[in-house]
């Protein structure tokens, strides 16, 4: 009788990242063509953000993705940071912000893109738990999620160039109920390397907001699915 513990009893979260803290005590000037957003971290756990009405405190979650770039949830909100090229993308309640650090060149920020039409992976994100994106158009994502991994429904999506190889996906909608997914999930913000097959991110619920992690396979998909 084989009794290993295999890790099917944890959640998605199960191959997330350790926290990185590369950023702590440290403070970012974003700025686009009319605002200025600033981020002043203190310490390991908080930090303030103010976007020209006033500072709010939260507690904030960074994942470093590859050598200079961060995957950073702060609440609701989820900022990319790449310090190298001095860019940042902000995800918030009133939309997206695409910025620069510091003297960085406005003329350079990140940006939509439709580089990922027609491509697809599979993210695994524990012991038996991993999700199917098909990436059909540059608006939509044909997602499906284990164990009822051949269900696929289409999502609105977003999709953000970051660098060559890692892009930010954004897909909104309720995902539905028997599935290896926490109950509620109604988005998924997913910041996803291909040069090292890798992905941070974080799932909204009704409950609040899950970090995740998780490494990438290539599965011979269904060339209908691209359609």
């Amino acid at each position: 009788m084989n009794h290993s513990n295999y890790g099917v009893k944890y959640g998605v979260d199960q191959y997330r990242f350790a926290h990185n803290y590369d950023l702590k005590d440290s403070s970012l000037i974003i700025k686009d063509a009319d605002k200025e957003y600033s981020l002043a971290f203190a310490g390991k756990e908080k930090l303030s953000f103010d976007f020209g009405e006033g500072a709010r405190d939260y507690k904030y979650e960074c994942l470093k993705i590859e050598a200079d770039t961060y995957f950073l949830r702060f609440g609701e909100n989820v900022a990319v940071i790449e310090l190298s090229e001095g860019r940042a993308t902000l995800v918030l309640s009133e939309g997206y912000v695409f910025g620069v650090i510091g003297r960085g060149a406005p003329e350079a920020t990140h940006g939509f893109t439709d580089e990922m039409t027609g491509t697809g992976v599979r993210w695994v994100l524990g012991c038996d738990k991993f999700t199917d994106h098909v990436y059909n158009r540059s608006d939509l994502c044909r997602a499906s999620w284990s164990p009822r991994e051949k269900d696929f429904v289409e999502y609105p999506a977003k999709y953000v160039k970051i660098k060559a190889g890692i892009y930010l996906v954004d897909i909104e909608g309720h995902a539905g109920s028997r599935l290896y997914m926490p109950e509620g999930h109604e988005r998924i913000i997913t910041l996803q390397d291909y040069e090292h097959m890798l992905m941070a991110g974080c799932v909204y619920m009704k409950s609040g907001v899950k970090t995740i992690g998780a490494y990438g396979e290539f599965p011979d998909f269904d060339r209908e699915l691209f359609a």
